[in-house]
């Protein structure tokens, strides 16, 4: 049984690069799909360094807002659960 909830977890998973311009003054950001839960399923990484919610970055359905935006170079990264039914 183990083993099929690993499978559907992970048809589940997305892992990431959302869309939007990375040049230092965009903070907003678009994921290709909406996250399950924002609050626990929904990770952002800049450069592969985790951000911190609230402090680093919000979400409002399938945006990200940064505090900071994100400068020329730097790579932006999301892992979340999706909702069901959006696969």
């Amino acid at each position: 049984m183990a083993r099929v909830d690993a499978e559907f977890l992970k048809s589940m998973w997305v892992d990431e690069t959302p869309s939007g311009t990375v040049n230092g003054s965009n903070v907003t950001f678009t994921l290709s799909q909406t996250p399950f839960d924002a609050n626990d399923a929904l990770q952002v990484f800049v450069d592969g360094l985790k951000q911190d919610r609230v402090t680093d970055w919000t979400v409002s359905g399938s945006t990200i807002t940064f505090v900071t935006a994100p400068v020329t170079g730097q790579s932006v990264r999301v892992n979340y659960i999706m909702k069901r039914g959006e696969n």
